[in-house]
């Protein structure tokens, strides 16, 4: 099935302890990419009281054409961060790395072959993710 403009997700993976930066991150995409019809998925944000956060992380995940996630020092080595990697991995899903003080020796091994983007290179990702939705 071909994505719109109009259903473009971005399914953005992190730790607990990066959760300031990670709505940063989506609040970046959904107003830089406004009128692009690019939506996030950030836990926090779109599962309500009372959802399974297993089921709604794992739906989400099947249907993002994206996969970021924000590599720090806190997500590296959490479990649930390299799950949902190698859910979208298993899925073939488009990921992307934000590093966050974090070299490319350190990434987890799964991660290796993927382009990293510098979180202080943010708008770098901004303009790529905008041409891919527009097919440019």
């Amino acid at each position: 099935m071909l994505k719109t403009v109009q259903n473009y997700l971005v399914f953005i993976s992190y730790s607990e302890k990066d959760r300031w930066i990670a709505r940063q991150i989506a609040t970046l995409i959904e107003g830089k990419c406004e009128g692009f019809g690019i939506k996030t998925f950030l836990d926090e944000k779109d599962i309500k009281g009372g959802d399974s956060i297993s089921e709604s992380i794992r739906k989400n995940i099947l249907k993002c054409d994206e996969f970021l996630v924000l590599l720090s020092r806190y997500s590296i080595y959490q479990p649930w961060v390299l799950i949902e990697i190698g859910a979208a991995w298993v899925l073939e899903k488009r990921i992307i790395a934000i590093i966050d003080k974090v070299t490319p020796e350190e990434m987890p091994d799964i991660m290796t072959p993927y382009k990293a983007i510098d979180l202080n290179n943010f708008d770098e990702y901004l303009g790529q993710l905008i041409k891919r939705v527009k097919g440019v």
